[in-house]
């Protein structure tokens, strides 16, 4: 839901900021909404490549610019237009909302969850900002903001009810629209960058869990592990974006889609953090059911009203879903079992003691390395060279490569050996640490060098110059 998420808040932010023009420029007619958005999102995703950080200076300034003209202008259409819309504070107007209207309030609220969106999205800020910069500003700045400017279009709509179709730009005062528009539009682009570095996020997620096919990671920041890119995922979102925009034409046919997206987002959200404050956070049983039942009630309200729009474009987040998840489970299926492969067939130490310290073949002078996933026990691998190589090197090391999460590691600290089995097998296991930020594409030479010069050194005898000197002739 989240990479459909991702697919479909780019499209909608976009279309819905150049759709502004068509009032404002004659002859602006749908195919051009459809070329200008085109345009922009090649530029927001081709840039993915420099990281926020390059860019992430002007977002504060942009969206504080941004929040400022939405309250000022809703400040605005109130005192012009209609105070009484200030009644709306009421919750009671709900209740005679639902009364006056029946099925028709309740479909919608297939409209009323678009006025949230992007909430769900804000976990995958905490890679860039801390929990109470994004409370702050939630509830000092966003939140108020968005009620000025949806209580200034009612009192507008209310004197001016033909302007439904397009009322964020025909309440913006003549004078102001030029610059409301291009701040719009800067707003849309940050916005589908949040949901970008959000599928990203979640992708290197489902990698670390073992669900996700493996992708190149490019960490732009050597600060923040948290910024990334992913240049298939990139492209791929690109790809998608195009087809939406070209294919569906219209905010409107992409806004059924996207209230589906989002509302399924906030309820796996409610139900995954639901499952942290039982098993990880061991909060008390009654706090922990009270959260899904109130945030997992009022989701489950607005899906019901989504839901009704499947066959008017909503089918397309859950075709994305159901697509990932087959992909996801696949994964994972045949992760699980290689890994469980691995573990039933290593070696055990006493078959090796077994054989003996020539391993039962010959051992020829060298070093050889046996790259595994294990950090312990003997590859099965292992077992096959013995079996069907004619002489093995009179040193083995078994290399596992692992990742950590800081930027760079030193290469005094990069490997960390151990033996094996006794001295006289000459067995070593090597675990090469690298950083998110160190270069992996070195010379496999210097790599072998700067293992068999710390084996040589710490656990084998004679001179290590020697038997380096002795290893490369």
């Amino acid at each position: 839901m989240v990479i459909g998420d991702g697919i479909l808040t780019p499209s909608m932010s976009v279309m819905s900021a150049v759709s502004g023009l068509q009032g404002a420029v004659p002859g602006f007619n749908t195919d051009a909404i459809v070329l200008v958005s085109i345009g922009i999102l090649v530029c927001l995703f081709s840039i993915q490549s420099f990281g926020t950080g390059k860019v992430g200076f002007l977002f504060a300034p942009a969206l504080g610019l941004w929040f400022f003209s939405l309250g000022s202008i809703g400040i605005y259409n109130i005192l012009k237009y209609d105070l009484s819309v200030l009644k709306a504070f009421n919750p009671a107007y709900i209740f005679l909302f639902f009364r006056r209207n029946r099925g028709k309030a309740w479909s919608a609220l297939g409209g009323v969850v678009l006025c949230i969106t992007g909430a769900e999205a804000m976990f995958a800020d905490l890679g860039h900002f801390s929990v109470i910069s994004i409370q702050i500003a939630f509830t000092c700045v966003v939140f108020p903001c968005l009620l000025l400017a949806y209580m200034g279009q009612a009192a507008y709509l209310l004197k001016n009810p033909t302007s439904v179709e397009r009322i964020f730009y025909d309440s913006v005062p003549d004078i102001f629209f030029w610059p409301v528009f291009v701040i719009a539009t800067l707003a849309a682009m940050i916005a589908s960058q949040a949901m970008i570095s959000a599928t990203f996020s979640c992708v290197k997620q489902s990698m670390a869990l073992g669900c996700f096919p493996r992708l190149k990671i490019i960490h732009t920041s050597k600060r923040f592990m948290g910024q990334i890119y992913i240049p298939v995922i990139n492209w791929f979102l690109m790809i998608m974006c195009i087809a939406v925009v070209a294919s569906f034409r219209s905010t409107t046919d992409i806004a059924n889609a996207y209230g589906i997206a989002e509302v399924g987002v906030m309820l796996v959200s409610t139900t995954l953090v639901t499952l942290v404050m039982l098993l990880i956070w061991q909060t008390n049983l009654f706090l922990a059911l009270c959260f899904p039942v109130i945030f997992g009630t009022i989701e489950l309200i607005y899906l019901s009203a989504v839901l009704t729009k499947i066959l008017e474009g909503g089918w397309l987040p859950l075709a994305f879903a159901s697509f990932f998840l087959c992909i996801m489970y696949t994964w994972n299926y045949g992760s699980v079992l290689k890994y469980k492969s691995e573990m039933r067939e290593k070696i055990s130490m006493d078959f090796i003691l077994e054989l003996g310290s020539s391993l039962g073949t010959v051992r020829v002078p060298g070093i050889g390395l046996v790259y595994n996933e294990l950090v312990q026990g003997i590859p099965s691998l292992f077992g096959q060279f013995l079996v069907n190589l004619p002489a093995i090197h009179s040193t083995i090391v078994f290399v596992s490569i692992k990742y950590v999460p800081v930027p760079k590691v030193s290469q005094e600290e990069r490997f960390l050996f151990r033996r094996v089995c006794q001295k006289d097998f000459h067995m070593f296991r090597c675990i090469a640490r690298y950083g998110y930020k160190d270069v992996r594409k070195e010379d496999p030479r210097i790599f072998e060098q700067r293992v068999w010069w710390i084996v040589s050194r710490n656990f084998e005898t004679g001179s290590p110059r020697a038997c380096l000197r002795n290893k490369l002739s």
